[in-house]
């Protein structure tokens, strides 16, 4: 039997922490020890982005997180991470046509999906979606500015000129 290196690419995995995994402390990073207590455990779905040391890197949004291996519940990955620009799709009038941004993931273990709850305008949202609700949506990018100034009369074409 041949092993298939793909499937031993670890990074990232998604998941949940539903209960404080160990006794103790010790499977958290020394430093992380009171933002772990605040946020743990918790229906939010983590992203598990690479490895310092014998610690795992979790993210949710701008908040890391370094854990020791654990026992977590792993998530299927749907495409979206909070932060993400998103636009809510109407899905035949079930949902009101939006733009946001993903402030939350929590898996919903009834339903086994994750529930995705956006802010719209810095207005939080209070429906939540499932993936296929959202859409991906590219940032504007800023254009630069272009002037036409008008041609100098000494720019003009000969029979444009005047006598």
């Amino acid at each position: 039997m041949e092993l298939d290196l793909s499937e031993l690419k670890s990074d990232p995995k998604y998941g949940v922490y539903p209960w404080w995994p160990e006794d103790g402390d010790a499977w958290v990073h020394p430093e992380d020890v009171g933002l772990a207590r605040s946020v743990l455990p918790s229906p939010r779905v983590w992203r598990r982005d690479g490895e310092q040391g014998p610690y795992v890197v979790l993210h949710y949004g701008p908040v890391r997180l370094r854990v020791k291996r654990t026992l977590w519940v792993e998530v299927a990955p749907e495409g979206f991470d909070v932060g993400d620009l998103v636009e809510v799709l109407s899905r035949g009038m079930a949902n009101e046509p939006r733009t946001g941004v993903i402030r939350e993931m929590l898996w919903d273990a009834g339903e086994r999906v994750i529930r995705y709850f956006v802010e719209e305008a810095g207005t939080p949202v209070p429906n939540g979606y499932v993936a296929g609700d959202l859409r991906h949506v590219e940032p504007a990018v800023p254009r630069e500015e272009v002037v036409i100034e008008p041609a100098a009369e000494s720019d003009a074409a000969p029979e444009a000129r005047k006598p």
